[in-house]
């Protein structure tokens, strides 16, 4: 017990100081006590130093963003939504540094991206840059032509945009550095599907858990498909299920062996523990009923 409230209270102690330490959330305590340090320590109960504190400020950065998103550039011009992404992707590969009027996740993204480089080899940071630049051209998508309308998607749109705009790419990517599990194998085809399960099961718990959020798959069957809600949450749960259960199966496929490197079991391992903790996170975050409040402002105004 001891053992497991000392690695909390240092990862809360860090997750804190990153917070404050850039100006990222008014009141980092509150922010955290949505459990973002609860989650980590669930998902990579092996990992330690620097490794998971890197990982978690990734995480903690990521939903920050995500946070801007979906209410500081609410009422951002297209301009100005298209030059804060491309900021983002500058600052990142390191082609350009924050000015110091600059929104302060691009004073943190240039440090995060410095030590992440010191860290991590070459190629996997490559392929995180790639997936980033992803999330932040499908973030900005969903803002600017769904959120910003109140124009709620289509089943097909939805699934054009998600699970890209999910980050769970970039999750499966944190397993492995908070574990130092780093696959050779990514594009291998079964490991892509099994990261497809992933990114999808993720993806529905948050559409579950995101009550009245218009750009979820709930919301495109209700409002186009014209649904009962009640019904369409059963037929997204339904269809949660059928993924996690996809899900198994592809991670018993990738743990029964024929990959050279140890890490990739290791990695798949991760991507599990992840998944599990997110979902329990997710049931019991404050994080989700401070969003639905945030919504049904939003739709007062």
């Amino acid at each position: 017990m001891e053992v497991i409230d000392r690695r909390h209270t240092d990862l809360y102690v860090s997750a804190a100081t990153f917070l404050t330490h850039y100006a990222l959330h008014p009141d980092p305590a509150g922010y955290l006590a949505h459990g973002y340090v609860d989650l980590c320590l669930a998902a990579w109960p092996t990992a330690s130093g620097v490794s998971l504190d890197l990982a978690t400020r990734w995480a903690l950065w990521t939903w920050i963003v995500d946070d801007a998103f979906d209410s500081d550039l609410l009422a951002e011009s297209r301009q100005g939504v298209g030059e804060f992404a491309l900021s983002l992707l500058l600052v990142a590969s390191g082609s350009t540094r924050p000015g110091p009027g600059d929104h302060p996740t691009l004073h943190a993204l240039a440090d995060l991206a410095a030590d992440t480089r010191t860290l991590m080899p070459a190629f996997w940071w490559q392929r995180y840059l790639t997936h980033l630049e992803d999330w932040v051209h499908a973030a900005s998508a969903k803002l600017l032509d769904f959120v910003q309308p109140h124009r709620t998607p289509t089943l097909r749109e939805y699934l054009a945009l998600r699970p890209a705009d999910g980050g769970m790419l970039l999750a499966a990517m944190w397993c492995e550095l908070a574990e130092q599990a780093i696959t050779p194998d990514w594009h291998d085809p079964l490991l892509q599907s099994l990261l497809r399960a992933f990114s999808t099961v993720g993806c529905l718990t948050n559409d579950l858990a995101g009550s009245g959020d218009p750009f979820s798959a709930v919301g495109a069957l209700v409002t186009v498909e014209g649904l009962d809600p009640t019904a369409a949450r059963e037929l997204v749960a339904e269809q949660l299920r059928a993924e996690q259960l996809r899900f198994w199966w592809l991670y018993s496929a990738v743990r029964s062996g024929g990959f050279t490197s140890a890490d990739t079991s290791r990695f798949a391992l991760g991507l599990d523990r992840f998944r599990r903790a997110l979902a329990d996170w997710t049931a019991g975050s404050s994080r989700y009923e401070s969003r639905a409040a945030q919504l049904l402002g939003e739709e007062a105004r």
